[in-house]
């Protein structure tokens, strides 16, 4: 075979495989895949100044993993510090502790620089904010789904309550808590909706 006659062999073929590539990169982009597994929650700790006791404080902390052993807790700005058990889902709550700034580690697993007051309270609103967009967009998108596929096209999406959450250490106060719920509700809507559009009209 010359030369001429392997480009002619050759041009045909990667037009072929062109056009299969595009072929198969249109199918997966238009095929569901299977939800990524979730990853694990980063490490983060809060100091909250004790309200009785404006000289102590608790720190606790989520995201660590048990197998990698004690966190130990190291005030930054005094001598406070001291090692803390991590439970079966890496959150931990320390004794009282002298108030002041901390960093919670541990030996070859995670670390974390603990936020206290507003920044603290920031922190915890905005984590059930964004949780609680991704419950919504779930519910949303299934329910819609559901009723799309039992042929209700003219459903309205009706969010449900928000759920009740066992929380750990520092809590959302009224105002994270809301936008919560508003995040929710939209991220539920909009899902709703764009279900019923994909599955009504496909």
């Amino acid at each position: 075979m010359n030369q001429r006659t392997r480009i002619t062999v050759f041009t045909p073929l990667l037009a072929c495989s062109l056009a299969i590539g595009t072929a198969v990169t249109g199918w997966a982009a238009a095929t569901p895949k299977t939800a990524p597994a979730a990853a694990p929650a980063s490490a983060a700790c809060f100091v909250e100044v004790k309200a009785d006791d404006a000289t102590k404080a608790i720190v606790t902390g989520e995201g660590f993993d048990k197998a990698k052993g004690d966190v130990l807790l190291h005030q930054t700005d005094g001598v406070g510090g001291g090692t803390v058990k991590v439970g079966d889902d890496g959150t931990f709550t320390s004794g009282d502790v002298p108030a002041g700034t901390y960093k919670a580690f541990q030996r070859g697993g995670s670390s974390s620089d603990c936020v206290g007051g507003a920044a603290a309270q920031d922190a915890v609103n905005q984590k059930l904010i964004a949780s609680e967009r991704e419950r919504g967009a779930k519910e949303g998108f299934t329910d819609g789904k559901a009723l799309a596929l039992a042929g209700t096209c003219d459903a309205r999406p009706k969010p449900p309550q928000n759920q009740k959450q066992n929380r750990h250490g520092l809590v959302p106060n009224f105002e994270g808590a809301k936008k919560a719920k508003e995040a929710h509700d939209a991220a539920y809507d909009a899902a709703f909706t764009a279900a019923l559009k994909r599955y009504c009209t496909d």
